[in-house]
């Protein structure tokens, strides 16, 4: 088309050109013959094609331009950052088979029993078995369970200060020991809140945590027809897959690493950061979610 475009301009300027050297030349010449009148009439047709059409032209590659510019960029920065993902689980895998023979602590011990006190609604125990987390004096830890309204409602941690004031900002108040320990106990409890009671919609983020082959045993997948079909292959299949969490320091933060079901995604994997500074204080951030079985059992709430 822009060439097509580009001839009729071309051409349009020759006409134009030999229009105004005819034109004049017969006022040189002082000629009264006659102009004829289709150079008057072309000239007229393609001049709003000429007036119009090289602005749009020239604004619309200008967009064009720009419009791959970006996108070289965007696929610069993709490039980058699967980059870098790929330069940290190679970092963290080294950190894992360098730190193998430190993980004499039983990360999954402290988790199961926090999983048992939620089963029988025991809420307000768990800083009793997170021992390498703490709270001011006076201070405790509380869980707000979900409003059984509305949509969807999910249950929250709050921390009841000495002076009776309630946050939900737990994180302003805990400490954290910085050590794998510490590491994995913060991480845990930033999670808990997937096994704590849901409301309705809410239940999409249900998960259930995988410590240990075992744990594939407690899967329930939500079609009766499905449970009876499917689901002891599907509970061996995720024994095969699943990897005990681990928990590794790169570059003073620490990586941890653990796997869950949900019905709504199947086996996933995920990595958390989790920075302790000297003070104590936790800061955690989602990093990296690998699906391990691809699995959705179909039903919406």
């Amino acid at each position: 088309m822009k060439i097509v475009i580009i001839i009729y301009v071309v051409s349009w300027f020759i006409l134009l050109a030999f229009y105004i050297a005819t034109h004049f030349g017969k006022k040189n010449n002082h000629s009264s013959e006659k102009e004829p009148w289709h150079l008057y009439a072309i000239i007229i047709a393609f001049a709003p094609l000429i007036v119009l059409y090289i602005p749009y032209l020239l604004i619309s590659s200008s967009i064009e331009k720009k419009r791959k510019k970006a996108v070289k960029e965007q696929e610069q920065r993709e490039a980058e950052e699967n980059a870098n993902k790929q330069r940290a689980s190679q970092e963290i895998q080294a950190a894992i088979n360098e730190q193998q023979e430190e993980f004499t602590y039983d990360h999954s011990m402290v988790a199961q029993t926090l999983v048992k006190k939620i089963e029988k609604k025991d809420y307000d125990s768990f800083m009793q078995y997170l021992v390498h987390l703490s709270l001011p004096d006076g201070a405790s830890l509380h869980v707000e369970k979900c409003k059984e309204e509305d949509t969807g409602d999910t249950s929250k941690l709050y921390v009841e200060t000495a002076e009776g004031e309630y946050n939900q900002n737990i994180w302003d108040y805990i400490k954290a020991e910085n050590s794998i320990d510490g590491a994995w106990e913060a991480y845990f409890l930033y999670k808990v809140w997937h096994i704590l009671p849901l409301w309705w919609h809410a239940n999409y983020s249900r998960r259930i945590y995988m410590f240990s082959e075992e744990d594939a045993d407690s899967i329930q997948l939500l079609s009766f027809s499905e449970r009876e079909r499917r689901q002891p292959m599907i509970q061996k299949k995720v024994k095969s897959l699943i990897s005990k969490p681990e928990v590794v320091e790169v570059d003073g933060k620490y990586h941890v690493s653990c796997c869950y079901w949900t019905n709504f995604g199947g086996l996933i994997k995920e990595t958390v950061e989790v920075f302790i500074s000297p003070e104590g204080k936790v800061e955690l951030k989602d990093i990296e979610s690998q699906t391990l079985y691809e699995y959705t059992c179909g039903i919406m709430f």
